[in-house]
């Protein structure tokens, strides 16, 4: 384990020790990861089980020879299920998180068709953020593999990618001899990559614009509303109370136009982010001649 690694697990060790005997421990944020064989490299060794754990309720779904849909390559005279089949059986325990590594043991030709089919099972099961890392590029289907799998990130904004293959390009350490497998300190590194991941996608909704700018009765205003968390782009309404006649609030955050008279308002602004989730805050806006 590096002494990062160590710091950071014992500082949740500490925190824990703080926390007074008998009182009620806050329920911790909630994972699926659904992954292949390289995945074991996470699932295998306890230091990036640790690591991965760290302050999250995580749902291993990790099996060697998973494809994503079709049947499953065999392993030890059995063939578990597909990804796309997994979700189904799972149904509402799929957590709005997903982290999907996949894909070493699926074929080219029918790659993107089961990235979509993986994904729209998902959505239809609840999942809200599906963190989908990249493939280690050491063979040249790969590269085209994730191609598709950027396609699929700008289609869907529920998706972000995880770029493991760039995470891990100067570390033949971390690997066994095939390039792909983990060593413990490849699964360290996984499991750190994406425990940023995760939690950078539980960051909510904010609205975090600074205090509006006065008008002028007869002038033309203009004020960009501003928010962070959540899952960009996001889109604006009022959702309570009013702007002073000749304003207006844009779906992108502008707020515009020429005031008619002076006015002092407090209204409601809403930002709703990529996947749905919402955030308000009241502001106040003061028209002056």
């Amino acid at each position: 384990m590096t002494a990062g690694v160590v710091g950071f697990v014992a500082a949740l060790a500490a925190a824990a020790a703080l926390t007074p005997a008998g009182a009620a421990q806050p329920a911790q944020p909630a994972v699926t990861i659904i992954g292949d064989s390289v995945a074991t490299g996470m699932l295998w060794h306890n230091d990036a089980i640790a690591v991965m754990q760290a302050g999250l309720d995580v749902d291993w779904q990790v099996a060697v020879c998973r494809r994503l849909e079709g049947v499953s390559c065999p392993f030890d005279g059995a063939q578990v299920p597909t990804v796309v089949d997994l979700v189904h059986s799972l149904g509402s325990k799929i957590e709005p998180v997903v982290v999907v590594e996949m894909g070493y043991n699926d074929f080219e030709q029918t790659f993107a068709q089961s990235v979509d089919d993986t994904i729209q099972a998902l959505l239809a099961e609840g999942a809200k953020h599906i963190l989908w890392l990249t493939l280690r590029e050491v063979r040249h289907p790969y590269v085209d593999m994730n191609d598709m799998l950027a396609a699929a990130d700008r289609h869907y904004p529920q998706v972000t990618l995880v770029d493991w293959n760039m995470y891990s390009r100067s570390h033949p350490d971390w690997f066994q001899n095939d390039g792909e497998h983990l060593l413990d300190a490849g699964g360290v590194a996984m499991a750190t990559l994406v425990h940023t991941a995760v939690m950078k996608a539980l960051v909510p909704v904010t609205v975090t614009s600074k205090r509006l700018p006065v008008a002028r009765v007869g002038h033309a205003y203009r004020a960009q509303l501003v928010a962070g968390g959540g899952t960009s782009p996001y889109r604006w309404d009022v959702a309570h109370g009013a702007l002073p006649k000749g304003l207006r609030l844009t779906k992108d955050g502008r707020i515009l136009g020429v005031p008619k008279h002076p006015a002092r308002v407090a209204v409601t602004v809403r930002a709703t982010d990529a996947v749905g989730d919402t955030a308000t805050r009241r502001e106040s806006l003061t028209v002056r001649r």
